[in-house]
């Protein structure tokens, strides 16, 4: 990992003036889905310096709410690209913004027809149209049943929080630019990780459930900083008022954030965030020496 003193704050962002950093979970925060080396610490010296850590992230909230605990975050979690928001703690939602129903079965339709499968994301379990090794290894990893109900177009009767299709990431790219031109206003489609595409509603985002936490919790995007590193992280950092993206992620995002910090195979963002921290602590102790 990054040694603490090797990250040294970019002139732009003002430590003291942060009031919130927002975090992206898969290779921002976790290698191969698990905290990096580090990462609870560096939240924990964070904190404790003044300034909240939230999460924001596509993963849906039952793995989100079990990270947040290894990693030290309470409070509301933004999950599934921002369509729903909850609590860590007590579990109340504080907004739910699900793909209607007739979008969902023409997109699952239109992605079938391609030859993928879909994975249907509702009431904290996965729905696909059979079981594959790869379903599987999701909810397992994740804690989430899994359900196979056949016809999955005609199994979806009410709204769906989002859908997955996975493959490599070339066919994901082909099959997005496909999809566009039907959904592009009737749902948003983006890529959390190179071989996912996702889908969700067309006014969610990462940005729009920060900016409900934002609200509800008394601080201004101007006041927060954002650090991801994947195509879905692109209203995130363009929302914050500071945005970090992580060395070596999706190209279009380093060419759009404030900053780039080291990749993740070097602790870039745990070192970033006790960077901050150190910074907030030497001036609150000029401050008391004073």
């Amino acid at each position: 990992m990054t040694d603490r003193a090797a990250v040294d704050l970019p002139p732009g962002l003002d430590p003291i003036g942060l009031r919130a950093v927002f975090l992206d979970l898969d290779g921002t925060l976790l290698d191969a889905g698990r905290p990096l080396p580090g990462a609870r610490d560096a939240i924990t010296r964070l904190q404790r310096s003044g300034v909240r850590a939230l999460i924001a992230t596509g993963r849906m909230y039952t793995s989100t709410r079990r990270l947040a605990g290894e990693l030290g975050v309470d409070g509301p979690l933004v999950c599934y690209q921002g369509a729903l928001v909850r609590e860590a703690g007590a579990g109340v939602t504080w907004d739910h913004r699900p793909l209607d129903a007739e979008t969902a079965r023409a997109l699952i339709g239109a992605v079938q027809a391609e030859g993928h499968p879909v994975h249907a994301f509702r009431d904290e379990a996965v729905w696909v149209a059979e079981e594959s090794e790869n379903a599987m290894g999701w909810t397992f990893n994740d804690e989430v049943p899994l359900h196979a109900v056949g016809d999955l177009v005609a199994w979806v009767d009410r709204p769906v929080t989002k859908l997955v299709v996975t493959g490599p990431p070339e066919s994901m790219d082909a099959l997005r630019a496909r999809l566009e031109p039907s959904f592009a206003d009737r749902a948003f489609i983006a890529k959390s990780l190179p071989h996912y595409l996702e889908m969700a509603a067309p006014d969610v985002s990462k940005a729009s459930g920060m900016a409900l936490v934002a609200e509800r919790l008394g601080f201004t995007a101007a006041e927060t900083a954002a650090f991801g590193d994947g195509e879905n992280d692109l209203e995130m950092l363009d929302w914050a008022g500071f945005g970090v993206a992580v060395g070596g992620g999706f190209p279009g995002l380093l060419e759009r954030a404030d900053w780039i910090c080291p990749p993740l195979v070097e602790g870039g963002v745990p070192a970033a965030l006790h960077a901050i921290a150190a910074a907030r602590e030497a001036v609150a102790a000029s401050g008391a020496a004073g």
